[in-house]
């Protein structure tokens, strides 16, 4: 128990399910047993976990077990159900696209008025309303996640599972699939713990063997850097993988070398065609990996271990000119600035994909705790846990429950959002105004890196955005103008490219009083 509590779940799970499918009096020791496994570990722990502990559970046996006759558990409509028409709502979850319809139930009056004597009258039908709300809440405003795992749990942990399989109620199955597709990572990492953390480990992972042979040529750009700009010991640093960004790599980093920056970048190659990329191009710097959204902070952390100041893109950026000067004269002016966030034009909301962190112990220490956050939270969105942790609007926990106080958090900024770090118009507050001449560097926002389903079928539904594009396509597969990839050629001075860049810009200048990131999802029962 010790060694592998999960692995100690995952043999009880199958010690139950074989003692119910030979009808064995041992399924009695082991059910609560499995029970209180499942109430003690979580939704949170379970959905990141590889071991298939939901998709045991989710088996035939419980088919062959007696149907269940506990109106209080089947909940059909008798005369003491009055707070819900829980038949239409268990009803829903029998037609293919249950979701929305079960969203509207689940968030609609009567539960909100009515929470605890819903909870009261049918137990089974409260806990598929709450997997429905820890659904939605893990993808769009987090806060409310554990509230309603809390919830869940609290009622699974005394209805017995027999009992929960015969009722009607499709919350084994719900369970699987709720942590399916709202998780966004495992409990995997590429830099062993003490690697991130400081301190002494007997073995090297992979990853940092990868980054001591590019630390020589890194320190000696970050040196040359810091010679011009007063101390700025800059390095650059992005993460690739998958079919639609691996094959840009190597113009990704073209490019970057064509303004400037090409020895001070440093790749997180996390599949095998990203690496082949990046080896392609000369003067690449590429770590291997596995794919996951945590790498957007592993490896910042590690290189400020190193004493860098690393500013981290992207990869569906294209970068007009070298950000170095920008950044180095927003620091001449903001001399205490720490943490510098590229951001929205016509909202004060963070974007996580172009940030520059200053290697001080005090952005250490934040970016730590906000990977620890991250890992210990497999359904969490980088962006919000960043803006949340910066206290910059978006929310995803209490005051209280979050690792950071007030007073121990960076310095940070904006980067200038309306001209110079400007974004695509995908979404209604982004955008840009002014010279074109003046951009360093354009997000995309290409919006399908996300590896949660949910977070997928949402950009689908939503053809992916307001006004989307796919820009990553247009800006990196140029392929009569090489040029671009090469030299630092002006991307707009391209028609195509630039009647693209036109359709973000905004008819009027950022405004000067913005609305800011906050609750998206009400905090109701």
């Amino acid at each position: 128990m010790e060694e592998c509590p999960l692995g100690m779940l995952m043999a009880d799970i199958l010690r139950m399910l074989a003692c119910f499918d030979r009808q064995d009096a041992c399924s009695a020791k082991f059910e609560p047993v499995v029970r209180e496994g499942l109430s003690h570990f979580g939704l949170r722990i379970l959905m990141g976990t590889t071991w298939p502990i939901y998709q045991a559970l989710h088996s035939d046996v419980w088919e062959r077990l007696p149907g269940a006759t506990n109106p209080k558990l089947t909940c059909e409509e008798t005369d003491s159900m009055s707070i819900l028409n829980w038949s239409y709502f268990k009803r829903l979850f029998d037609q293919e696209d249950w979701y929305q319809p079960a969203v509207d139930v689940a968030y609609g009056p009567e539960l909100a008025q009515q929470w605890r004597s819903a909870a009261l009258e049918c137990p089974l039908g409260f806990a598929a309303a709450n997997l429905i709300k820890a659904m939605l809440c893990s993808h769009t405003e987090s806060i409310c996640f554990r509230a309603h795992e809390q919830m869940m749990g609290a009622v699974l942990e005394e209805i017995p599972l027999p009992d929960v399989a015969a009722s009607g109620w499709p919350i084994i199955r719900l369970l699987g699939h709720v942590s399916r597709v709202v998780r966004r990572h495992g409990f995997d990492l590429d830099f062993l713990p003490g690697e991130l953390l400081k301190y002494p480990e007997a073995e090297v992972s992979r990853s940092m063997q990868d980054l001591h042979v590019a630390l020589p040529p890194l320190r000696r750009a970050a040196d040359a850097t810091a010679a011009r700009w007063k101390g700025l010991r800059l390095v650059y640093a992005s993460m690739a993988h998958g079919p639609r960004f691996s094959p840009y790599v190597s113009r990704f980093m073209g490019r970057a070398a064509a303004v400037g920056i090409g020895s001070s970048l440093l790749l997180f190659c996390l599949d095998d065609e990203a690496l082949q990329e990046c080896q392609s191009v000369p003067s690449g710097h590429c770590v291997r990996g596995r794919p996951s959204i945590l790498n957007k902070f592993t490896l910042p952390l590690v290189l400020l271990h190193e004493h860098f100041d690393v500013f981290w893109l992207d990869l569906d950026v294209f970068l007009f000119q070298s950000p170095t000067p920008f950044v180095a004269r927003t620091l001449q002016r903001e001399p205490t600035a720490e943490l510098l966030v590229s951001g929205a034009f016509a909202a004060d909301c963070i974007c996580s994909g172009v940030v520059l962190f200053r290697a001080t112990e005090q952005v250490s220490l934040w970016l730590k705790n906000l990977l620890i956050w991250m890992y210990e939270h497999p359904y969490e969105h980088d962006q919000k846990a960043f803006s949340a942790l910066l206290r910059s609007g978006e929310r995803v926990a209490f005051e209280q429950e979050l690792p950071l106080q007030p007073s121990q958090l960076p310095n940070w900024l904006f980067l200038d959002p309306e001209t110079r770090f400007v974004s695509a118009r995908h979404v209604d507050v982004a955008g840009w105004y002014g010279d074109p001449d003046e951009i360093v560097a354009f997000h995309m926002l290409h919006g399908d890196s996300d590896t949660a389903d949910a977070s997928r079928q949402w950009a689908q539904r939503n053809a992916m955005g307001s006004g989307y594009v796919p820009l990553l396509d247009l800006f990196f597969n140029q392929t009569t103008f090489p040029e671009l990839y090469t030299t630092p050629l002006r991307p707009h001075r391209l028609d195509v490219l630039r009647d693209a860049l036109e359709r973000s810009r905004w008819p009027h200048p950022r405004p000067s009083v913005r609305p800011r990131c906050n609750e998206t999802v009400p905090m109701s029962y």
